[in-house]
């Protein structure tokens, strides 16, 4: 190399004081940043990055597998959403299999086979519409409509708008398929449903029903809409009769045969001042059915008066006679008798005497949650008691002489809510009583096929059981029926042509006669109903049919702001079942027995290669590293009555610890090589980050062209006898006596792999570093950088504060270099700026390979010769 002394005169002119010249002119910032020259950086522009702005910046998103970085909170912003890998010399994301997105931040929509060929794939099978939970909010029915593994609406104009907010609103997608196609992917054809109505008795011993809903109106004026299942009818208006309302509705979709009755000529009423409620019964489609909703237009006004609109869902509890050994002439039963509880979506009231009032039960309704914060916003709740036989002018809701009817009535824009339920009804002497309750909604059944027959889902036709001429289906005939039990069209396989004296079933060998078993010999044989109650992993209306484990679903319709994936999906709605083997074939990136896990990695980085450990987010938050301590952070609970609506993925979402991630601990690449023409020597290990563990770290350490300060951490402490130990980032050093000096806790304390240098100096007027008074001593941390924790002990006499707090940063390279990455001989070292090399970590020269020493002799590779 040519010597600086050697140099023309005009050439020396060049470089001035050798110390800043080359630092004023190492940042360029390649027409992207603007260069600050009192910290010799630059301030790049949006969408550049790097030390010289000489890299494009990557889109962001919520990170898909990021750990939780406190409690119960994850996903946080970040380059590719966690699951891409960015060039930076382009700004673009290469996303990880199964996810898109300029930032990769939705998850992929199924794909699938357009026509039985299979020649062409779609997403949805070109037989839906890929939608994210946000989309799929504005949807929303009144109630999940999750039909055979698939989520099937019917289209139409989508008025409701819940909102979705979490994280995951606009990045979890599956498909919304478009009827009469169902599953995963769209690729099926759902078959009907209907009832066999071989169980005409509910769980109260009352006649099945199908549903009943109810629309109140009162107005002298003006029209409103009626929505069910996504569609809208043409505008009511006030006047119309029943059969006018019956034809509008009639339109929909959604709708096959209805009958329409009023308690007054007009819908809305002749005057208005009582309102007309208006009953729609469903006479042909078994099953609940979604709620409904009627909306107001702009023109219904009530003269004289605000109009009323609105849909009631009725509930008629009925109290037995309450008389058993007692005088009918006390028509008041003893408090101590017993009573009973309301279950209404899932949640109990508090406990009702038979001595309660129907005020009582209002209020006890009206004190549950749900309806404090209902699904369908304002729920306003009455309560009535009727009698036959006695007068109910007390308003108690049961009597000790005969039976007493409470009506319960809910209002609100929607109809047809949740079923409101009694339970744990006791009677005298803790007998059980027979409280009934007629509700609104259906209690037939609507099962595939009519649950007498099973499904081609190739062409969504049912394939019911009928005599072939076989003597073991001879007698269990069953044809399409009119959704009433008699033979129609619906081709649900409701009819019976011929009475049924056994169960359906089939050879469990097919080479073998001798194997025919009612059931498949896969359940048994209820002959009350002459149906198959299947043991535990089969299904299907013969039992003939696997059935595959479910899972908490990735993609279900949201129940309300923020709250999803609520739904049990066979595959967890991310795999198609196998009904031979009962296995889940999960989609690309999915694995577990349900498909209830995203996986580390992909094809192209497998797992977490060699390199770290795949965990669950609540796995991660057990080992989080806050500032290079293990620090626990909680993510839900494993009882999933007690875990968050934010938390449902706790156990889903799986990421990569990677080996070497903290990265505080100074992991800092290979032996033996050269950072900047400097030979590092110092054994250490690399450090790996990315979805699949596949990236390598670079060394951290301090900016040398920005003022900071160490942190010093002042330690007072009071013992005469014994020793004690300090703890720093999780290590314990050797026990150090109560009478040591300072440079016997210097070298314990730089023992620890978690410390490189620190400086250690006694307390004035301390001659030991324990002692009455308390005495004590200063610890400056020389080679680790930023605010850092502080130390602890196992005494409790001794106590730490945090004498100055360290501002020095802690940035990758120094900010003074490019970190290597990729897998080669120089990956996670730093590729430094021009005059910059491996320093100590106080800006002089040394072993750390962060770019944080600057070469004051430094000459520019142009000008050696």
């Amino acid at each position: 190399m040519l010597a600086l002394s050697a140099l023309p005169l005009t050439l020396l002119s060049l470089f001035p004081a050798p110390a800043s010249a080359a630092r004023r002119n190492a940042a360029a910032c390649n027409s992207n940043g603007i260069y600050n020259s009192t910290t010799r950086s630059c301030a790049c522009t949006a969408g550049h990055t790097g030390v010289s702005c000489e890299k494009q910046a990557c889109p962001k998103g919520f990170d898909w597998i990021s750990p939780p970085h406190e409690h119960n909170r994850a996903h946080q912003w970040a380059a590719c959403s966690g699951l891409g890998d960015c060039d930076e010399e382009l700004g673009v994301c290469t996303c990880r299999v199964g996810f898109e997105g300029t930032a990769c931040e939705r998850m992929v929509c199924p794909i699938g086979n357009t026509n039985s060929t299979g020649e062409v794939q779609k997403t949805c099978s070109g037989h839906g519409r890929c939608m994210n939970l946000e989309e799929l909010s504005y949807m929303w029915m009144g109630t999940d409509n999750m039909e055979f593994g698939g989520l099937s609406v019917f289209p139409g104009h989508y008025e409701n708008s819940l909102g979705w907010h979490a994280w995951d609103a606009n990045q979890i997608q599956g498909c919304v398929c478009d009827p009469p196609y169902t599953g995963l992917n769209c690729s099926t054809i759902a078959c009907p449903t209907g009832d066999d109505f071989s169980e005409p008795i509910d769980k109260y011993g009352l006649l099945t029903h199908n549903e009943v809903m109810r629309i109140e109106c009162g107005a002298t004026a003006g029209s409103f809409r009626f929505s069910f299942r996504g569609e809208v009818t043409d505008e009511i208006p006030f006047d119309a009769p029943y059969g006018r309302v019956q034809a509008i509705i009639a339109k929909l979709d959604g709708i096959r045969e209805i009958s329409v009755s009023m308690t007054q000529p007009t819908v809305c009423g002749l005057a208005g001042a009582v309102p007309t409620m208006t009953t729609i019964n469903f006479l042909d489609q078994t099953g609940p059915m979604p709620p409904a909703k009627v909306t107001a237009q702009s023109n219904l006004l009530n003269a004289g008066a605000a109009p009323t609109l609105g849909m009631v869902t009725r509930y008629m509890l009925k109290c037995p006679a309450m008389s058993r050994n007692q005088a009918i002439t006390n028509r008041v039963p003893d408090q101590s008798h017993g009573g009973i509880h309301l279950m209404y979506d899932g949640e109990m009231s508090r406990f009702l005497n038979w001595t309660a009032t129907r005020y009582d039960m209002q209020e006890a309704l009206g004190n549950m949650t749900s309806f404090q914060n209902s699904d369908y916003g304002a729920v306003a709740i009455t309560a009535g008691v009727t009698s036959d036989t006695a007068d109910t002018s007390d308003d108690f809701i049961c009597n000790q002489g005969f039976p007493v009817n409470t009506t319960v009535d809910l209002r609100s824009e929607w109809g047809n809510l949740y079923e409101l339920e009694v339970v744990d009804a006791m009677e005298y002497g803790n007998q059980p009583s027979n409280w009934t309750v007629v509700g609104s909604r259906a209690t037939t059944k609507a099962r595939e096929c009519s649950n007498r027959g099973t499904c081609d889902y190739k062409t969504g036709q049912c394939q019911c059981f009928f005599d072939t001429g076989d003597i073991h289906t001879m007698h269990r005939r069953m044809q399409s029926s009119d959704g009433r039990g008699s033979t129609g069209g619906h081709g649900d396989c409701g009819f019976k042509s011929i009475p049924q004296t056994r169960c359906s079933g089939g050879l469990t060998d097919v080479d073998d006669l001798s194997t025919w078993k009612y059931c498949f010999g896969n359940g048994f044989c209820d002959n009350s109903t002459f149906t198959c109650q299947c043991a535990e992993g089969y299904e299907g209306a013969d039992c003939s049919m696997r059935s595959c484990p479910k899972g908490t679903a990735w993609f279900d319709m949201p129940k309300g702001d923020g709250y999803a994936h609520q739904t049990e999906l066979t595959c967890s709605g991310r795999g198609s079942c196998d009904q031979i083997s009962g296995l889940c074939q999960c989609e690309t990136g999915f694995a577990g027995i349900a498909c209830e896990r995203l996986e580390c990695g992909d094809a192209v980085n497998p797992g977490c290669g060699t390199k770290g450990r795949c965990l669950g987010l609540a796995k991660l938050g057990d080992v989080a590293n806050i500032n290079g301590e293990l620090t626990q952070l909680r993510y839900g609970d494993d009882d999933k009555f007690l875990n968050g609506k934010d938390t449902w993925d706790r156990k889903m979402f799986h990421g990569c610890k990677c080996d070497g991630g903290e990265v505080e601990v100074n992991y800092n690449g290979p032996s033996s090589t050269y950072v900047s023409g400097i030979l590092v020597e110092s054994p250490m290990t690399l450090g790996y980050e990315g979805y699949g563990c596949h990236k390598a770290m670079c060394p951290y350490g301090d900016d040398p062209d920005t003022a900071g300060l160490n942190e010093k951490q002042n330690v007072t402490c009071s013992l005469t006898t014994g020793s004690f130990t300090l703890t720093f980032r999780d290590q314990v050093t050797s026990a150090i006596a109560y009478n040591a000096v300072a440079s016997d806790v210097q070298a314990a304390l730089q023992a620890l792999t978690t410390v490189s240098t620190v400086t250690v100096t006694l307390n004035t007027g301390s001659a030991t570093v324990c002692g009455t008074g308390p005495l004590g001593f200063l610890v400056e941390f020389t080679g680790e950088t930023g605010d850092l924790p502080a130390l602890k002990s196992n005494s409790g006499s001794i106590v730490t504060l945090e004498a100055v707090k360290g501002s020095k940063e802690f940035a990758s390279c120094s900010n003074r270099g490019t970190c290597i990455t990729k897998s080669g001989l120089n990956q996670g070292t730093c590729e430094c700026l021009p005059g910059y090399a491996s320093s100590d970590g106080n800006g002089n020269k040394g072993t750390k390979r962060d770019c944080g020493y600057y070469d004051p002799y430094y000459l520019p590779a142009s000008l050696a010769k």
